[in-house]
C-alpha cells in the first residue's frame, strides 16, 4: 500500500493533492458538516443552560440506540466506552460533545424542548425537522464511507442557510459582547454590580449589539512577587496568576447562572526599569434576562470571588511556597527584541498564564474564545471545549 501525502507548495497554504485522493466535494462536505454539527452543539448547550441552569445535563432524551436517558448519563456511558481507546484523539468531558447529530436534532424538535428552541428557527417545526434530518442523511453517508454527490454539498449549504440563519445570529451575538454599557444605565443589576471591585480587580461591563448578552469583565492585575533574573536582554519574574477554570468550581452561584467564562491575556507592557504590567481579562457572559432575574446571586458570588482573590493573594505574598485554590505562581520571562531597522522592545512570554480547557473543567469554561467574528457557523476556528484550533486563524484585515 502506497499512501501518498499532500505536499505544501508555498507559504500561502497551497498544497498539491495526490490524484488518487477523494474528490474535493467529499472534503467540502466534511468541512460543512463538522461546522454545522458543532455549531448546533454550542447552540443547544447555551439555550438549555439559560433555560435550566445547572440542571441542563439532567434533561431526558432518546439515544440513537433507542434508550431513554439523561444527557449526563448518555455522555458518561460513551466516555467510559471511549476510554478503551483513550490513546486516540482527545477526551472531552463536556456532555454535549458526546451527543450525536441525530440526538441533537431529536432534542431540538422534541415536544418537551421545542418551546425552548422554536424562536431561533424561521420555519415550522416540521419543515425544520426535515431540513435538519437531511443534514443527518448526508452525514451518515459520509460517516459510513458511502459515496455522496456534488449536489449533496449544495443541499447542506442551502439547508444551513435556511435552518441556521437565526442560530448563527444568536451565536455571533453571544461571542461578540464588546459594546461598552453606558454608565447611566438604570437597570437594577447594573446599579448593584457596577460598584464592585478592589485593588487587584477592576470590573467593566459590555453588551452585544442587540443587548441580549451581557459580559462582566474582571481585569485581574497579576502581581509580580520577585525578580529572579535581571540582565540587559533577559528577565525572569515570579508572578501571581489566576486559575480561570477553578473560579467556577469554587463559586457555584456564578457557574450556575452564566453561559460561559473565557479568558484573555492582553499584550504586556515593559520598559527598561519596571516590572511587567500583566493583566488577565476574565469574561463572564450572561443572558441579560438571566442577569436581570438573578443579579443578587451573581453579586454575592462576585463579592465572594473578590474576597477570595484578596485572601489568597495575601497568603501567597506571606508564604513563598503557598498555592491557593484559584491563585498560583508562575514564572514570567521577558526578552529584549532588537529587529533590524526597528526600535528595540521587550517581549513578555504570557503562555504560562493561560489556562487551556482541561478534561475535568466545567462545561461553562471555554478558555480562549475567538471574538470579532460575524460568520460563526462557517468561519470560527476554535470551538468551546476543544483543546486546539480546527482551522487556520484568519487575519482581520
Amino acid at each position: 500500500m502506497k499512501w501518498k501525502k499532500a505536499i505544501k507548495k508555498d507559504e500561502y497554504q497551497t498544497f498539491k493533492i495526490p490524484d488518487r485522493w477523494l474528490q474535493l466535494h467529499y472534503y467540502e462536505a466534511l468541512n460543512i458538516l463538522f461546522r454545522v454539527e458543532n455549531a448546533l452543539r454550542v447552540f443547544v448547550y447555551s439555550t438549555l443552560k439559560n433555560e435550566f441552569h445547572e440542571k441542563w445535563v439532567e434533561l431526558n432524551i432518546m439515544s440513537d440506540d433507542s434508550e431513554q436517558g439523561t444527557i449526563a448519563s448518555i455522555a458518561k456511558k460513551r466516555l467510559s466506552q471511549a476510554q478503551n481507546y483513550g490513546y486516540l484523539g482527545y477526551s472531552i468531558k463536556c456532555p454535549i460533545m458526546s451527543l450525536t447529530s441525530g440526538e441533537l436534532i431529536r432534542l431540538i424538535i422534541s415536544d418537551s424542548y421545542w418551546k425552548c428552541f422554536k424562536k431561533y428557527f424561521l420555519g415550522s417545526k416540521d419543515i425544520i425537522k426535515n431540513k435538519l434530518n437531511e443534514f443527518g442523511a448526508i452525514r451518515n453517508s459520509l460517516a459510513h464511507f458511502r459515496p455522496i454527490k456534488e449536489d449533496d454539498v449544495e443541499v447542506i449549504k442551502q439547508n444551513a442557510k435556511h435552518a441556521l440563519m437565526s442560530i448563527e445570529k444568536c451565536l455571533t451575538q453571544m461571542v461578540n459582547v464588546n459594546n461598552i454599557i453606558p454608565t447611566n444605565l438604570t437597570e437594577d443589576w447594573y446599579k448593584q454590580l457596577s460598584t464592585l471591585g478592589n485593588d487587584l480587580c477592576r470590573l467593566r461591563f459590555f453588551q452585544c449589539k442587540d443587548e441580549q448578552w451581557i459580559k462582566i469583565q474582571i481585569n485581574f492585575q497579576c502581581l509580580v512577587l520577585k525578580v529572579l533574573r535581571h540582565s540587559k536582554s533577559y528577565r525572569v519574574y515570579r508572578v501571581i496568576n489566576l486559575i480561570s477554570s477553578a473560579i467556577l468550581k469554587e463559586h457555584q452561584g456564578l457557574s450556575n447562572m452564566l453561559t460561559y467564562l473565557s479568558e484573555n491575556m492582553p499584550y504586556s507592557i515593559l520598559n527598561e526599569e519596571e516590572s511587567p504590567a500583566i493583566t488577565k481579562e476574565l469574561s463572564f457572559v450572561f443572558s441579560r434576562d438571566i442577569l436581570h432575574k438573578n443579579y443578587k446571586i451573581v453579586k454575592k458570588d462576585i463579592e465572594n470571588l473578590l474576597l477570595h482573590i484578596s485572601t489568597e493573594t495575601e497568603l501567597i505574598k506571606e508564604d513563598n511556597l503557598a498555592r491557593g485554590k484559584i491563585l498560583d505562581v508562575v514564572l514570567a520571562t521577558a526578552s529584549l527584541r532588537e529587529p533590524e531597522g526597528v526600535n528595540s522592545y521587550w517581549s513578555v512570554n504570557l503562555n504560562k498564564f493561560k489556562c487551556p480547557v482541561k478534561e475535568d473543567d466545567p462545561s461553562e469554561y471555554w478558555g480562549e474564545v475567538e471574538f470579532n467574528i460575524d460568520d460563526f457557523v462557517a468561519g470560527i476556528n476554535k470551538y468551546p471545549w476543544m483543546p486546539e484550533r480546527i482551522s487556520e486563524e484568519i487575519a482581520p484585515f
